[in-house]
């Protein structure tokens, strides 16, 4: 029973860090996307995220492998992180001019 148990947590460890550097990945790739958005002027950066929905949408409708409910979600995600990007532009200090 013991034996069982110690190969249990085993398994759960190494699931544990399997996520857990899943989620360093996501987050390396979200960190590279908003750095990326913020160094595109406005017309690029619109052009950048109109391509990417038209793609996430086109491989969504072309494929029966790919489901409607996972194309939204990754969507879904992708407009948050472009969200994100914005708002740091929009509130970077350097970008303010400070003499008003």
């Amino acid at each position: 029973m013991k034996n069982l148990v110690i190969e249990l947590l085993l398994k759960l460890a190494k699931v544990d860090a399997k996520t857990k550097e899943l989620v360093a990945q996501v987050d390396a790739q979200a960190l590279m996307l908003a750095a990326m958005v913020l160094t595109l002027d406005n017309r690029g950066d619109a052009y950048l995220s109109s391509n990417i929905q038209k793609a996430i949408c086109s491989a969504a409708a072309a494929s029966t492998e790919i489901f409607q409910s996972d194309a939204d979600l990754l969507l879904r995600h992708f407009l948050r992180l472009m969200t994100i990007a914005q708002f740091v532009e929009a509130n970077d200090p350097a970008q303010t001019d400070i003499a008003g």
